[in-house]
């Protein structure tokens, strides 16, 4: 599953090469230049890490910052800014922001600090990490789901659907956010491929204990808990 970076930056030449710059490296890009916008999406809970400018047209970087964190959102956070000092880097790390760089700087940097922030949020995971609800836990590397007293190893797009689905528990996720997290910009992906994948998952939810996905029509589909 491709990690997923968010990039708010008004200067749509900057953006665009910090878009091309990631997507080199494997990541999986969106960009607005808005801050409404940019607010919406980085709140959705569907990116992995945000690249944020201070100054951005409809509501600031800080404000956006603020607000995203007062929303409880902990979506890691790599603030930009053509003003170094102290007093702004201050004011950005005050309003949340996980990490600061000053423009102009160096691609090779900027790649290296999305991979640093990447790192100590454990968005990498290892062997070890395990997401679960109720009867049903998920070691994420291996592909390994326990469901009560049966376990199996899942194909990588079946993983990847019921981590989706695992980390976001009551949530409706639309169709679209799904094929979007699991194939990208695949655009030979057809629909009736998620419902594939969603059926099979369903199959394997079958047993005592274990939550529900729920169809949401017109939507998408939701991870009912039994709690």
């Amino acid at each position: 599953m491709m990690l997923k970076l968010l990039v708010i930056e008004d200067d749509t030449a900057l953006a665009v090469a910090i878009e091309q710059l990631l997507r080199e490296e494997g990541y999986d890009v969106s960009r607005t230049g808005d801050g409404e916008t940019g607010l919406h999406l980085a709140a959705s809970g569907f990116y992995d890490a945000v690249i944020l400018d201070a100054m951005i047209p409809g509501i600031d970087g800080f404000a956006l910052l603020r607000e995203l964190r007062r929303g409880k959102q902990t979506v890691p956070v790599i603030m930009l800014t053509a003003r170094a000092t102290v007093e702004d880097r201050v004011k950005g790390l005050d309003a949340g922001a996980d990490d600061y760089l000053v423009k102009p700087f160096a691609t090779t940097e900027l790649v290296a600090r999305v991979r640093a922030l990447l790192r100590r949020h454990d968005v990498f995971g290892d062997d070890g990490d395990t997401i679960g609800v109720d009867a049903v836990t998920l070691r994420r590397n291996a592909r390994e789901v326990s469901i009560g007293p049966d376990t199996y190893v899942l194909p990588p797009k079946e993983a990847a659907l019921l981590e989706l689905f695992l980390r976001h528990p009551r949530q409706v996720l639309t169709r679209e956010q799904l094929m979007d997290r699991l194939w990208g910009y695949e655009a030979d992906v057809l629909e009736n491929t998620l419902e594939t994948y969603v059926s099979k998952l369903r199959k394997r939810l079958e047993g005592d204990g274990c939550p529900v996905i729920q169809t949401v029509r017109g939507l998408g589909y939701r991870l009912q808990t039994r709690g």
